[in-house]
């Protein structure tokens, strides 16, 4: 993974990290860990991150390492906390324009939009950002059915099964 200043994470506990700063010898603490890792950045509240993203200080298994990098512009419902509890998926549901595909988190009956896409029936990728998923949708079976309540029902009805 490819770690970044100014980049904004998340752990492999489900923790928002970010934005990283530069390391700063003498004032963010020691510049490497008892296994050799060299400080390159810093996160305010957290700590010293390795080039690779791995928290110093900790073991292999910490869940402090990074993980992936948040994207605020499709980072949809970012604002809803990772659970413990979470199922994280893919789902994907065929619709008149193409094949509409999110990747959400399902926590009971609760479920999280982290990023949604359309694949057009042309090739075409089109990623759905900010309110997008509740804003378009498709008209069928006499209703107007939003992004965001299609994404929902895929999602609900996968990890139900």
């Amino acid at each position: 993974m490819l770690v970044e200043t100014g980049g904004i994470y998340r752990t492999k506990g489900g923790r928002k990290v970010g934005p990283l700063r530069p390391f700063r010898d003498r004032e963010d603490g020691p510049a490497s860990d008892i296994m050799g890792r060299s400080a390159w950045f810093y996160a305010d509240g957290i700590g010293a991150f390795d080039k690779n993203g791995e928290y110093l200080t900790a073991g292999p298994d910490s869940p402090h390492h990074l993980t992936a990098e948040v994207d605020g512009f499709t980072s949809i419902d970012g604002h809803i906390e990772r659970g413990d509890n979470d199922h994280e998926l893919t789902v994907g549901k065929t619709i008149p324009a193409g094949v509409l595909l999110a990747e959400a988190r399902v926590n009971g009956e609760q479920v999280a939009i982290d990023k949604a896409w359309l694949e057009g029936a042309a090739g075409v990728t089109v990623p759905l950002e900010g309110n997008a998923v509740d804003t378009f949708g498709i008209f069928t079976a006499g209703r107007w059915r939003t992004f965001r309540s299609i994404i929902t029902a895929a999602a609900l009805a996968e990890v139900k099964a």
